[in-house]
């Protein structure tokens, strides 16, 4: 139950980030572009999922529920980052 959590927290950090405008339009584009891949993924393990509404580790549903908020992750800190660079400048 905590990584859908996580991964729902995640994704609402990056539509934080971007609602902000705090941070460039690259950057943007890229938590779009990275929120959108996580939807996909959530769809397509639902799809596939046996268990409907719960995490389980059936099939790609692990490799999904891993891959998803690491993607997220990564677009946010590189958002962040850029978001510190442009204060500076």
């Amino acid at each position: 139950m905590l990584l859908p959590l996580t991964t729902y927290a995640l994704l609402l950090a990056a539509g934080g980030l971007v609602i902000a405008e705090v941070v460039s339009r690259r950057a943007r584009a890229l938590l779009g572009a990275v929120g959108v891949l996580e939807v996909v993924l959530l769809l397509h393990w639902t799809l596939q999922a046996d268990c409907l509404g719960a995490w389980c580790a059936d099939g790609a549903g692990l490799r999904t529920w891993l891959l998803g908020p690491a993607l997220l992750l990564l677009a946010i800190g590189v958002a962040v980052v850029d978001g510190v660079r442009g204060r500076r400048a």
